[in-house]
């Protein structure tokens, strides 16, 4: 569907349209229900082309027209900052209607506005577009009809406390006139996140009874989304429980669970399905089954489908099983419109776990919608001040500054992966006033902790292994390494509005803070910075912290002998720590030292958490909690940026220019990588010192910079040796 025509409608609803429309859902004697059916007939004159239903729900919706889901996105809408902000969806629902007698059927569950005390209502609009003109065709009002739904939740919706659904296919639908409600005032506007879809089907691997009288189903690998199991008819009104574990250890509140109530019709398989819910999860223990087998599959919901976007091959399979577990937990945690923590246990989208990923997943897959509605729910959050909380949409948690500085990173990122400098364009003042902040909270020009104001902690790295000291020097010093580093994205960005005066100051303002982080936390005696840990040293390096060659090479000295002799070759770092020793590694080709990391079979490292059964990487190291997560991703540049070489150029982002640079790594034989652009997909094959490259056409690439055998081709199939 044309922009245009989405806009158009929206703007309706919001202004004038509004006035029509109304919110309605289903009310009880205790109030409006958790999940509704509302239903209209009506008679349609003229022509079903060109109608349009655009659907403004608190929590999630799914609409029906004569009897057929329309679209194949689930769980609409994405989320937003329900206390401030709301989304409409537009359907093209021309191909579903008849002339003559239709029904619309608009499916609500509670979903998200279970945390704001929001009941689960909706506003619709239906319009017909013809010649240029809208006609209003349908409005929700009070003459709809409301039934309750079958389905109820079973437990709050807070972190740890997401539960399930308890589906009672026995219940009656009961209609009544619709109950019109007055919500308190909200921006209505478009959702630009492209929408959730079922990108995989999972039958089990396994289903085991147990002694204990429950069957335990493994699908084999982690999958974020829905439930569906058949069952043998059971006692009428008997319950059966399904939880939902990530890991066999997990217990609750680590687990979720659902509830479906046997219809008992003997001539009828049972059969329950998630509906206005998702989990993320491995196994599914079913209680209560008395008679017969069960017969479970799972579908894969995401934003993203793990089977397309960027690939990675090389000789060792060892790299290989960890660039795809990478690759395939993203697709687990990016959904609705965001990048969560897990999926099961919190669901929040932490800007510390998106900045530590961002770069991985701009890589791996085109994720710009989320992006755009990722980064209106950050705006949503920032308060008069500038002040930002840890997650958007905002919820009390903790972080600290590069969690709030995803404000201002992933704008610049979205641009140099993808050329869209549309973020850039939405947010650069608000990017201003959080560095504003900021500065509020650096009276002698280094940022000290800041008030616990609706978020707790002023962390640096998090969950590094045990032993990492990460606290004290350490969390300073890399805070303010960090905003050294959004005050250079600052100054790009500020040169590419045409904010000169803006450009100046940002830099200047770095470059006193770059003198004040040295001069305060550099231990000459020992060569460190801060607490000495790897991103201690990495980050000294990467943020240009270190003021001069020479110092430079001792603390690169450091580093690597810590890291092959200190550390035992094993990785030393947490979530903020993986990408910037990551990105500092890839800067200094030390593509040997990664790769001997990599290769580590034991605690703490990644092979250990495959060696352990994982099929998506953890929450900490040694697999405590969540074993779906977005701390360790970050990894996953080092594959492309690396042995691929494969980096875009700032100068020219989106790929439209960019570097072929591999780095060759003992024990790597060859390498295959794809990188999907918008101008077509990059190819790289290297084996037998000959690289076979693909450049896209309307792009260039410079091979190997920096050494005597630099040189840019044009697009085309190329055949290089390698230096």
């Amino acid at each position: 569907m044309a922009l245009r025509r989405i806009f158009i409608l929206l703007l309706m609803i919001i202004s004038g349209m509004a006035s029509q429309a109304q919110y309605i859902g289903c009310m009880v004697d205790s109030g409006f229900v958790e999940t509704a059916v509302l239903r209209k007939h009506f008679t349609l004159t003229g022509s079903t082309e060109g109608v349009y239903a655009v659907v403004n729900s608190i929590g999630y919706h799914h609409l029906n027209v004569n009897g057929y889901k329309v679209g194949d996105y689930v769980l609409q809408p994405a989320v937003s900052q329900l206390d401030k902000h709301s989304l409409s969806v537009t359907y093209d629902i021309s191909g579903n209607l008849q002339t003559g007698k239709n029904v619309i059927d608009l499916w609500l569950g509670q979903g998200w506005g279970r945390i704001y005390n929001m009941p689960a209502v909706a506003q619709m609009v239906v319009c017909r577009e013809v010649d240029g003109h809208t006609d209003t065709l349908l409005v929700t009002d009070s003459t709809w009809e409301a039934s309750p739904g079958f389905r109820s939740y079973t437990d709050s919706w807070l972190p740890l406390h997401f539960g399930g659904e308890r589906f009672d296919p026995c219940r009656k639908t009961a209609w009544r006139p619709a109950a019109v409600v007055r919500l308190p005032q909200m921006r209505v506007t478009p959702q630009e996140f492209e929408g959730n879809r079922i990108v995989d089907v999972l039958f089990p691997q396994s289903v085991q009874p147990q002694l204990d009288g429950t069957v335990m189903v493994d699908f084999g690998r982690v999958v974020t989304g829905w439930l569906h199991v058949d069952f043998f008819p059971q006692p009428v009104g008997r319950e059966l429980t399904l939880e939902y574990l990530d890991h066999l250890q997990a217990e609750p509140p680590h687990t979720e669970t659902d509830v479906y109530v046997a219809h008992g019709d003997n001539g009828e398989m049972e059969h329950f399905h998630s509906d206005m819910h998702l989990h993320s999860f491995r196994y599914v223990r079913i209680k209560g089954v008395v008679y017969g087998k069960v017969f479970p599959m799972a579908l894969q919901i995401s934003a993203v489908d793990p089977k397309e976007g960027a690939t990675f091959e090389c000789s060792d399979p060892r790299l290989n099983a960890i660039h795809d577990m990478v690759k395939y937990t993203l697709s687990c945690l990016t959904f609705s419109g965001y990048m969560v923590d897990c999926p099961h246990l919190e669901r929040m989208g932490y800007g510390g776990d998106g900045n530590s990923s961002t770069m991985t997943l701009q890589t791996i897959y085109d994720v710009r919608s989320t992006y755009y509605n990722w980064l209106s729910a950050w705006a949503d959050a920032m308060d008069s001040t500038g002040s930002l909380p840890y997650v958007a949409p905002a919820f009390p948690t903790g972080g600290g500054p590069y969690w709030s500085g995803f404000i201002v990173k992933a704008p610049w990122r979205t641009y140099l992966n993808y050329g869209d400098r549309t973020l850039i364009d939405r947010h650069y003042e608000r990017m201003k006033r959080w560095l504003g902040y900021v500065e509020q909270y650096s009276p002698d020009g280094l940022l000290q902790p800041w008030p616990e104001e609706g978020r707790m902690w002023f962390l640096g790295d998090w969950l590094a292994p045990k032993g990492i000291d990460v606290k004290g020097e350490s969390a300073l010093f890399v805070s303010n390494c960090f905003i050294s580093e959004c005050l250079a994205d600052m100054v790009r960005m500020a040169r590419l509005t045409g904010n000169d005066e803006d450009a100046h100051y940002y830099a200047s303002r770095r470059q006193r803070l770059l003198k004040d982080i040295h001069n305060t936390f550099y231990h000459p005696e020992t060569h460190t910075y801060a607490n000495g840990t790897p991103l201690d040293l990495a980050y000294a390096m990467l943020a240009d912290v270190v003021p001069d060659s020479q110092t430079r090479q001792t603390v690169k000295d450091k580093l690597i002998a810590d890291s092959y002799d200190k550390y035992k070759s094993h990785i030393a770092v947490g979530l903020m720590g993986v990408p910037i020793f990551t990105e500092w590694a890839i800067r200094e080709r030390q593509a040997n030292l990664m790769a001997t990391i990599l290769r580590q079979q034991d605690y703490p490292g990644y092979l250990y958490m495959i060696n352990n059964g994982a099929t998506t990487t953890w929450e900490s190291w040694d697999g405590e909690r969540s074993h779906v997560h977005n701390c360790y991703n970050g990894i996953g540049i080092w594959f492309y940026q690396a042995l691929a070489g494969i980096r875009p150029d700032p100068d020219t982002p989106g790929y439209k220019h960019f570097f072929i640079d591999p780095q060759p790594c003992e024990g790597v034989t060859w390498v295959k990588a794809t990188k999907p652009t918008l101008f077509g997909t990059i190819r790289v094959e290297i084996e037998g010192g000959h690289m076979r490259l693909t450049i896209p056409e309307g792009t260039t690439a410079t091979l190997f910079p920096g050494t005597d055998s630099e040189h840019t081709l044009p697009a085309g199939e190329w055949d290089e040796a390698m230096p």
